[in-house]
């Protein structure tokens, strides 16, 4: 199957990897293309890993991106939180996990299918404080390598760079985001089907921007404390 988003033909199912500094709206990609691919495929759903978003402001950022009420009903969320002991369903399409703990992130995996569109908004979130980094990452990969399902990963470029190595080394796909000054550019280091030769703008609501960044350090901050209390 081909998909052509934001100059990209993507040739799917792919893993790709979204790699890139901190507050370079890599969340924000991956978000915009789960509402048009839903569009032209609504028989897809979505396992969604609110990692450092928290599902209020993922849900946000989807519904001005446009997805309606029967598009949200199709995700499964997955809410990071690095006390619990297993994977537990909280409510319809809603569950929380500790998935720095191997077990814990194969057992949501497990959830997706062939039809299902992964996300891990940030993976480097999972690796920070974790004493089995080298058995995550083979986990994640195992699995992907053997569903073959639409998947997004995004990591921060400047942490744990054998880890990010490895997973762009097995991507399909690896698109890096560069800021310069406001703006965000994307740059296909590797890429499976079409995209541009040159870096492309990424755009997207100034608003939308501003207020998930500031909810991802905060998430982001709460949960690293929670880790070292956890110790």
């Amino acid at each position: 199957m081909r998909f052509g988003f934001w100059g990209f033909e993507f040739e799917l199912p792919a893993f790709t990897l979204l790699s890139g500094p901190m507050a370079a709206a890599k969340p924000l990609f991956a978000q915009r293309f789960i509402v048009e691919f839903l569009n032209v495929h609504p028989e897809y759903d979505v396992l969604y890993f609110a990692t450092s978003s928290p599902v209020c402001g993922v849900l946000r950022n989807l519904r001005i991106f446009g997805m309606d009420d029967e598009g949200i009903r199709g995700i499964t969320f997955l809410d990071y939180q690095p006390s619990c002991a297993q994977v537990e369903r909280a409510d319809a399409g809603y569950y929380i996990g500790n998935f720095s703990e191997p077990e814990q992130l194969k057992r949501a995996l497990d959830m997706a299918d062939q039809k299902s569109i992964v996300v891990i908004p940030s993976f480097t979130l999972l690796l920070i404080g974790s004493g089995e980094k080298e058995r995550l990452v083979d986990v994640l990969l195992d699995w992907l390598g053997r569903e073959r399902v639409v998947s997004f990963v995004a990591v921060n470029s400047a942490m744990f760079g054998d880890h990010n190595r490895k997973l762009a080394e097995n991507a399909d796909n690896v698109l890096e985001f560069l800021k310069r000054r406001d703006e965000v550019y994307i740059r296909p280091l590797k890429f499976r089907g079409s995209a541009p030769r040159e870096d492309i703008p990424f755009e997207f609501p100034r608003e939308m921007f501003e207020g998930t960044k500031k909810e991802v350090a905060e998430r982001t901050a709460r949960i690293i404390r929670e880790k070292k209390v956890g110790r």
